[in-house]
């Protein structure tokens, strides 16, 4: 027995839920200016910002589900682009050594080294003060004195009885970027002072530097917003 053949027509049957065709992409860029270009690149009125501190993020979600303003209808919101917050290179600089205590030739040649980004005390008090730090290594100091301005005088005596005094600040304060690709700001330390049978030792600690970050980073969040044109909302999806 042969086969039967139908013959008809094929027809496309369409899903009226189905999504028109879109982007599928993932940027990550480096900072906030790329960000707000590529914002104005790809957005439209579906767009929108989200602000994530904890994991140091800034998100466009370029096709976002539409507002109540619109007929409502979900979205692909599969076209992103984010700003991955990078600390600057003098933040990390500094905060590589905050928290530790280091001897007086290392941590001289660290402020030599990175002296350009204090702004108080001057230059040239804090050049002198390493001065006195790499010259005073092998010395025995005796005792120190609080100032009525805050700074600390230290006395010491040479193998050879001679007696001096050096005087460093309790309080430093830098003017750098807290984040890649941002304008400087003030940041205070406190430094640490440790007397031990082979000299004194030397650290700092931040001063209040996690809220400024909150601060920079809400900063950097809102400017993006108002120069976007998007609305920005922090948390997390």
């Amino acid at each position: 027995m042969g086969k039967k053949i139908l013959e008809g027509t094929l027809k496309e049957i369409t899903d009226p839920d189905r999504l028109p065709d879109h982007i599928q992409q993932l940027v990550i860029v480096d900072d906030r200016n790329s960000l707000t270009n590529y914002v104005h690149r790809f957005s439209d009125d579906r767009s929108v910002l989200v602000a994530d501190y904890d994991d140091g993020k800034i998100s466009a979600r370029l096709d976002w589900h539409k507002d109540n303003t619109n007929e409502l209808s979900r979205q692909h919101a599969s076209h992103t682009a984010t700003l991955q917050l990078r600390d600057s290179e003098e933040y990390s600089r500094w905060n590589k050594m905050e928290g530790d205590m280091h001897s007086q030739e290392e941590f001289a040649l660290f402020i030599e080294e990175n002296v350009a980004d204090i702004c108080d005390p001057d230059h040239t008090t804090m050049l002198e003060i390493c001065r006195d730090l790499e010259a005073t290594q092998d010395v025995s100091f005796k005792s120190g004195i609080r100032l009525e301005n805050g700074d600390r005088t230290f006395v010491y005596e040479d193998d050879t009885k001679v007696k001096g005094d050096m005087t460093v600040p309790t309080e430093i304060r830098l003017l750098i970027p807290l984040y890649n690709g941002e304008e400087p700001v003030e940041v205070r330390a406190k430094f640490r002072f440790r007397p031990t049978a082979g000299g004194l030792q030397f650290g700092f600690r931040w001063h209040r530097v996690e809220y400024m970050r909150q601060a920079t980073f809400k900063e950097m969040a809102t400017l993006t917003a108002d120069n976007t044109g998007r609305p920005v909302f922090y948390g997390r999806t």
